[in-house]
């Protein structure tokens, strides 16, 4: 059986494309990788690479030894940090996902007065926000689509429109709905550039034969925010992620020119006593404020 320095090396070749730069992130020297891949490639049996110019491209075989990589490291990260939290007091503390739409962090402060227990904050990519909660790499997390799963339960904490969010000097920031041209005119900042069932990619754009042409992925609400505030370009939201900018006068939301049902929130968590201590004010906190 290989070692796990093997699989994190794996790791880092299929993140960083070359062996110099994967050999650079885990502190290798690159002599020292090239003959750690061939000790596992002489060990297994099996090609794991094939070259492509300078980069090392994954075969069959080395996809799946990648696979159980990205699934297994997070959990060893995580119970050797826990290990190391249990040796200096009672409890490890919670582990809260924080997925794009972060504009609800100035609520986190209030988490500290409702108990005792710590909260880690983890910033999660929107592709690995699932994966994070169904793997026990975080606790809590909100979010719109909640895996099915033994050991998981949720609260409902708010249904929310998706909206435009335009400039307040934007020439249709006083319109009465936005049509779907106005985010192929300028920069249109969106946290995901996947089209998603149900959304504006189905009910807004596509009618109407329209997909942005200049689409900017930042993962991050909040930043978009700022963004469109600072007039470098428009976005399509969830309204309650928007309206504490819009109350400031920083930005202005306005309807969308389509028919789309509003988007449930939930907060998902473990199913488990302790979390439950921490996710059931927090989910109250959200329904009030949201």
């Amino acid at each position: 059986m290989l070692d796990i320095k093997y699989y994190v090396l794996i790791d880092a070749i299929a993140t960083h494309g070359t062996l110099q730069d994967a050999a650079a992130a885990i502190g290798l020297t690159q002599p020292a990788a090239t003959h750690r891949v061939r000790e596992m490639e002489r060990r297994l049996g099996v090609s794991l690479f094939i070259r492509e110019g300078r980069r090392l491209v994954l075969t069959s075989p080395g996809k799946r030894l990648l696979a159980t990589a990205r699934e297994v490291l997070p959990q060893l990260q995580t119970a050797e940090h826990e290990a190391w939290q249990l040796a200096r007091r009672v409890e490890p503390a919670l582990r809260m996902g924080i997925g794009p739409y972060d504009t609800f962090a100035h609520i986190i402060p209030s988490l500290y007065d409702q108990h005792d227990r710590d909260v880690d904050l983890v910033r999660l990519p929107m592709r690995e926000m699932t994966a994070a909660l169904l793997s026990r790499r975080v606790d809590i997390i909100l979010m719109i689509d909640v895996p099915s799963q033994r050991g998981l339960t949720y609260e409902s904490v708010f249904e929310a429109p998706l909206v435009a969010v335009l400039p307040p000097s934007h020439a249709y920031a006083n319109a009465s709905v936005i049509p779907p041209q106005v985010f192929d005119e300028g920069r249109h900042f969106t946290y995901s550039t996947s089209p998603e069932a149900g959304h504006e990619f189905e009910h807004f754009f596509q009618p109407a034969g329209i997909y942005p042409s200049h689409m900017i992925q930042i993962e991050s609400v909040s930043l978009i925010l700022e963004l469109v505030a600072a007039g470098k370009g428009v976005s399509i939201l969830s309204q309650w992620a928007a309206q504490d900018a819009h109350r400031a006068g920083k930005v202005a939301i306005r309807p969308l020119a389509a028919d789309i049902a509003p988007i449930p929130w939930y907060l998902a968590y473990a199913d488990e006593p302790h979390v439950a201590e921490v996710a059931t004010p927090l989910a109250s906190t959200l329904r009030a404020l949201y």
